[in-house]
């Protein structure tokens, strides 16, 4: 028996043992309600039948069945369900387009039923995956973790799906259609495409229904098979797939809402989610496996250079390709894009082409009229995902220096409570625009940044930047010297007075105990120094010197005498420029300390000559420096050695 004859069998015994679950009703009262003779009825219930009923005569039997059923109070006791569109219609489609896909023969006629098309339909395979793209870098663990995935276990009834997110142009859709392809030998009844549009500037995303339809036609389904609604198209669907071995790409995706009407109920197939969204829903309740894509490092972006440019192009100008690699951060169609100018311009050094792709830091120019290659429109789709409140710490990220962010110090940034920072940053890191690198902390992409800093310079008023920032540097002072008085701070108190924190600033928490305190200034030691430059650079001399002096005691009490040079230096400057005497005077004392631990003679005497300048009062002789002259006396006093280093005031 073939399959039609097969799936008409089934759809018959189904209606039959839906009648005797009602407690069977006559076949005379059902034949007279759905309009058949008894025997005609008789013969579709015993399942004698070759040819497929009327649609008419399936529904008016269910609906008289359950008719019977509900006068009687007995609708409870159906195993079967009644719903005539959202069972039994898409029941009938997949019925239907079995018999349309052979040649009925001459005796199977029936008068009630319908008449097969005149000609065969072969059955439909469709191969709908896009062109691979020829360079793929960097990307064997999360290659590997795709094949883990479709290497599980799973219970009948269960499709397995991946789900392959990232931020924008970190070349999600690239992995998902060159793994795609590399297994699609594995699905023999075929492979769907759909790009769901989740992610264009141009239109809206694609709706469930409006993919269904386009799958249902993909699978040989015509426009006069469809059912009515969207969900006995929904139904149709998993029916046609289900016992199939089928690969299904879902590439772009906005949402969970969107993917999962489309999810096969059929352990054969696999189900390939690409999005920007971590698509949690499907993850917790779906069974969904995450593969999360980084920008590539170094190596790796450099391989997917030579590839696109040539391993002799690269190899000529290395230094060329690293500084390519650090303006796009690693973000593989930022490298792309560069490697296209280059091969627009093959005349042209690769320096100076790294140059001229990047104003300030920030996108290359993508190729005109292709928003597949326009990292501002893939950057801008996310951002206008986003409530107005989460767009505004978006755009004031773009303002701490660094990439990694914690949550205070973001809350600080933009005057938020920290519980309500939390769900702003779960909102971008949701939408990809900034990356979860730990509990409590956030990355933001150098790219990304740029992009974030110019909608701020368009949006934001200047004066309220600049309150962004105060708070942001409030933040970092006042945590540091919280963290700092646990410290052993020397015996030299700090001469400039620190002024209270401005309204909104939220300090990092307090403790109590000189271990946190050290373990806080370990994670945030790189950030502090960072803040530490940024501060002097842009003016805010008060800030740079409160970071100097708090970060002092701990790079003493670490052993870190380079770092101790640098935020001294710093210091000395922030001194200066505050005209304040007693300030330029620790400064000098501390950087000619350090300077003693690293036996650098020559910065230690200048130091204790600007020492004793700075104490001498207006005319007054040198000797009048008194606060210099411990200072040379160490400069002249043996250095004892440990096994770290020299060690010293």
């Amino acid at each position: 028996m073939d399959l039609s004859l097969q799936s008409l069998e089934h759809l018959c015994l189904d209606l039959r043992q839906l009648r005797l679950q009602a407690g069977g009703p006559s076949l005379r009262d059902l034949a007279a309600r759905v309009g058949i003779s008894k025997s005609q009825l008789g013969a579709i219930l015993s399942g004698q039948v070759r040819r497929l009923p009327d649609w008419d005569v399936v529904k008016g039997l269910v609906e008289a069945v359950r008719k019977y059923s509900a006068d009687r109070g007995q609708l409870a006791q159906l195993s079967l369900t009644t719903g005539v569109e959202e069972f039994w219609r898409p029941r009938y489609s997949a019925v239907e387009h079995a018999f349309s896909c052979r040649k009925i023969q001459p005796s199977e006629t029936l008068r009630i039923y319908q008449p097969a098309p005149p000609e065969p339909c072969p059955p439909v395979v469709p191969h709908q995956l896009p062109p691979a793209v020829s360079h793929l870098s960097g990307r064997t663990s999360e290659l590997a973790a795709l094949d883990a995935v479709i290497a599980q276990d799973v219970p009948a009834g269960c499709a397995v799906v991946a789900v392959v997110g990232g931020m924008a142009g970190v070349g999600k859709t690239a992995l998902a259609v060159h793994w795609a392809h590399q297994v699609a030998g594995r699905f023999p009844d075929g492979q769907l495409y759909v790009n769901l549009r989740g992610c264009d500037p141009d239109g809206p995303p694609m709706s469930p229904d409006a993919v269904v339809r386009d799958f249902l036609t993909a699978l040989g389904v015509s426009a006069g098979q469809l059912p009515e609604t969207a969900a006995a198209r929904i139904a149709l669907y998993r029916s046609l797939l289900y016992d199939r071995r089928m690969l299904v790409v879902l590439d772009n995706a906005h949402a969970v809402e969107q993917v999962r009407p489309l999810l096969p109920a059929s352990s054969g197939c696999l189900v390939l989610v690409t999005s920007r969204s971590r698509m949690a829903g499907l993850i917790a309740a779906d069974g969904a496996r995450s593969v999360r894509l980084d920008v590539l490092a170094g190596e790796a972006a450099g391989e997917l250079l030579a590839r696109r440019l040539g391993p002799h192009r690269v190899a000529a100008e290395p230094r060329a390709v690293r500084d390519v690699v650090e303006r796009c951060g690693g973000l593989p169609l930022a490298l792309v894009l560069v490697a296209a100018r280059a091969l627009n311009h093959p005349g042209v050094a690769l320096d100076t082409l790294a140059v001229r792709l990047f104003n300030g830091g920030r996108e290359p120019n993508a190729p005109a009229g292709d928003p597949a290659t326009d990292l501002e429109a893939a950057f801008s789709w996310s951002y206008r995902t986003l409530s107005p409140p989460s767009a505004r710490l978006f755009r004031l990220l773009s303002l701490h220096p660094g990439r990694n962010v914690s949550t205070a110090a973001a809350a600080s940034l933009a005057a938020l409570p920290l519980a309500e920072t939390t769900l702003r940053l779960s909102e971008l890191s949701e939408a990809a625009l900034v990356t979860e690198r730990g509990a409590g902390w956030y990355a933001l992409h150098g790219l990304v940044g740029a992009y974030a800093g110019d909608l701020a310079t368009h949006t934001d008023l200047e004066n309220a930047r600049r309150a962004a920032t105060v708070r942001l540097l409030d933040h970092y002072v006042h945590s540091a010297r919280a963290a700092a008085t646990l410290l052993d701070t020397g015996d030299d108190p700090d001469p400039v007075p620190l002024a209270p924190p401005a309204a909104g600033v939220t300090p990092e928490l307090r403790y109590t105990d000189r271990s946190p305190a050290t373990a806080w200034f370990d994670e945030r030691r790189p950030v502090l120094q960072t803040v530490l430059h940024h501060a002097i650079g842009a003016g805010f001399v008060a800030h740079a010197w409160h970071l100097a002096w708090s970060l002092d005691a701990y790079l003493t009490h670490g052993g870190h005498r380079g770092d101790r040079v640098d935020i001294w230096q710093v210091a000395l400057r922030a001194a200066e420029r505050l005209d304040h005497p007693d300030a330029r005077t620790l400064a000098c004392r501390r950087l000619a300390g350090a300077s003693v631990r690293l036996d650098r003679t020559v910065e230690l005497l200048a130091h204790n000559e600007r020492a004793m300048v700075s104490h001498r009062p207006r005319g007054g002789p040198p000797s009048t420096a008194r606060s210099a002259r411990p200072l040379l006396q160490a400069s002249t006093s043996p250095i004892r050695l440990n096994e770290t280093g020299p060690v010293g005031q």
